[in-house]
């Protein structure tokens, strides 16, 4: 029977994106169902020397082996790879085929003679001879990086559709392990090369379940053959009665194969690259076992410690403690050490650099450095390392003033104290090294430099002056305070207010300086609180003192007095009036933006 008339469209299209070598011929392929025609084009596409042709063979066996029709493509794909000996495509064929048996979980009843009841039993069954209804892997081409679009039937596939038997499935597992078996006989020195490279295409979705891990028999066969809790049959691999899948460790086939010292670099290169967890635990069991003296180069120890598995980090680290001539390591290593993500692992690195390396090694820009990094365990560091030094020349002191750029917020107090506890002393006191610290991204390295402005016991509400021994070198510096007075931060603005309440003025503060800041700080919508109260205070105050600014401040008083906050109303009110009574002269300004407000007492008494 003639395939229908859409697929005859699709096989004319088919071979024109063959031809022309177009992305859009793998979703094309994977939509036709005619075996007749895809036996006729397996047979082209096998034999086509183009390297695009070899790659859309990669990506095709990438995909999982669900579309119905696809027996000659397969098949045949294979057994050119097996006749040429092609171990990259053998490998991804090993994967494949394994993936084509995927057992379930389920329960089945039984009658139990001697003890008369039903016994329920936890059994693995295949599931009905139909085609495996598996999504993408992904839906990008990991060869060409062009989308592949997964037609529908693929997805919805016929009750009755089926790419194998059950029966061809398990022989064709078989047939692909029976290939690197025979090199590991043949080609010994090559195999675990051979195997190394079909391990690393397995994912963790692979092998989810320890069900699954069972049915990836090829898998099983290389990793866990000579284990003596499993039972390799031709069909499955069971595990036997009274042991369990816990038990597993790394039993290989062709054990000697894999203590050969070329096999240490092979070992690595699946922990740091499979893709599979089972994998690369096995991988380091192997090579804690058969090859206790390797060591990784630099490069591959922070390939470890930069991975993003937990325990392959604990794996680096484990090699880290062990790695010799470390003290003569340089201080690039240890810096690259250090950019590693996971905070764990970069404690431990941070404790062998301060074991192993001497402050004298690194300058101050390196320390510096170290001191700005975000993660908490190197910012320490650096801190410490900066403790130990001693800062002398002005060019060392201006240097110090990037440490106002620090990004941890657990170090950021700590790093500000001690740097301000350099520049801030008075022989050294420099306004525009000491005002990077107020203008931090930091809130923590804004509250060091608050309290060595004005000392912690002001900070913590202590309305007390300071005597001129305890004033900081900035207390009374002009040119500091009205940097400080135009901050943009809103933590620096509450505390500046707080501040007032105990100084009438701030050296330097300009007539419209401190109305912006009483502004920003009453104008904050999202926030209450006692420093608006201040605010409020302190602005009726000063129309008091100057009546010219009435026409700048009484806008945001009255802002106050309709507030829908009573602390805020209240307030505001008591500030009118008793600016009022202060000054009558201010009546006529009140009406005029409070024209709700009754001031008859007051026009009474003048």
């Amino acid at each position: 029977m003639p395939p229908p008339a859409n697929e005859r469209g699709l096989t004319l299209l088919l071979d024109e994106y063959f031809a022309a070598g177009d992305d859009r011929f793998l979703e094309t392929l994977r939509q036709i169902t005619s075996i007749k025609a895809l036996a006729a084009f397996a047979d082209r596409w096998k034999k086509d020397p183009r390297p695009w042709a070899r790659q859309q063979i990669l990506a095709y066996l990438h995909q999982p082996l669900n579309c119905p029709g696809h027996q000659p493509i397969v098949k045949r794909l294979f057994k050119q790879a097996e006749e040429m000996k092609d171990d990259e495509l053998m490998a991804e064929f090993m994967v494949a085929f394994d993936l084509l048996v995927r057992r379930v979980m389920t329960v089945q009843s039984r009658w139990d003679r001697s003890s008369r009841t039903v016994i329920q039993d936890d059994v693995l069954i295949a599931p009905r001879n139909t085609l495996i209804n598996q999504l993408a892997r992904n839906s990008v081409n990991p060869v060409t990086g062009g989308t592949i679009l997964i037609p529908e039937r693929a997805s919805r596939v016929r009750p009755n559709s089926r790419l194998f038997s059950y029966r061809t499935r398990y022989y064709l597992r078989r047939r692909v392990w029976r290939y690197f078996r025979r090199a590991g006989f043949q080609r010994p020195t090559e195999y675990p090369k051979l195997i190394a490279r079909a391990l690393k295409l397995y994912h963790d979705d692979d092998l989810a379940k320890g069900e699954n891990i069972l049915d990836s028999w090829a898998l099983m066969n290389a990793c866990f053959r000579g284990h003596e809790a499993l039972e390799f049959t031709p069909r499955e691999v069971r595990v036997k009665e009274g042991r369990s899948l816990s038990e597993l460790s790394p039993a290989p086939r062709f054990p000697a194969a894999w203590r050969a010292p070329e096999s240490a670099p092979i070992l690595f290169s699946l922990i740091s690259d499979a893709q599979s967890r089972v994998v690369r635990v096995w991988a380091m069991g192997v090579l804690r076992r058969e090859h206790t003296n390797w060591l990784p180069s630099p490069e591959d120890l922070l390939r470890l410690l930069d991975h993003q598995d937990s325990e392959i980090q604990q794996f680096g680290a484990a090699q880290l403690a062990s790695f010799p001539g470390l003290e003569k390591m340089p201080v690039t290593f240890w810096l690259r050490l250090l950019k590693v993500r996971d905070a764990t692992i970069l404690q431990s690195i941070c404790d062998a650099l301060q074991k192993h390396v001497s402050v004298a090694r690194l300058d101050l820009a390196q320390c510096l450095e170290l001191a700005c990094s975000k993660p908490a365990p190197v910012a320490r560091l650096g801190l410490q390392f900066l403790k130990q030094r001693t800062i002398n020349s002005a060019e060392e002191r201006n240097a110090l003033a990037k440490l106002a750029d620090a990004k941890c917020p657990i170090m950021g107090k700590d790093i500000g104290t001690w740097a301000l506890g350099i520049l801030g002393a008075k022989e050294f006191y420099q306004a525009d090294q000491v005002v990077r610290f107020f203008d931090s991204l930091l809130e923590e390295v804004r509250l060091a430099a608050w309290e060595w402005l004005v000392g912690a016991k002001a900070v913590g509400g202590n309305g007390a002056e300071k005597s001129a021994d305890q004033k900081s070198a900035g207390y009374d510096d002009p040119v500091l305070w009205s940097r400080l007075i135009e901050t943009p931060f809103d933590d620096l603005r509450l505390r500046l207010v707080d501040h007032l309440e105990t100084r009438a003025k701030l050296p330097g503060s300009a007539a419209g300086q401190l109305n912006t800041l009483w502004c920003a700080v009453l104008l904050g919508v999202h926030r209450g609180g006692r420093q608006k109260a201040k605010a409020v205070r302190q602005i009726g105050e000063a129309m008091e003192r100057d009546p010219a600014s009435v026409g700048t401040l009484l806008p945001v008083l009255t802002v106050a007095v309709r507030s829908v906050r009573l602390p805020e109303a209240r307030a505001g009110l008591a500030a009118v009036v008793s600016a009022v009574e202060a000054r009558p002269e201010l009546a006529a300004a009140v009406k005029r933006y409070l024209p709700e407000l009754e001031l008859s007492s007051v026009e009474a008494a003048r």
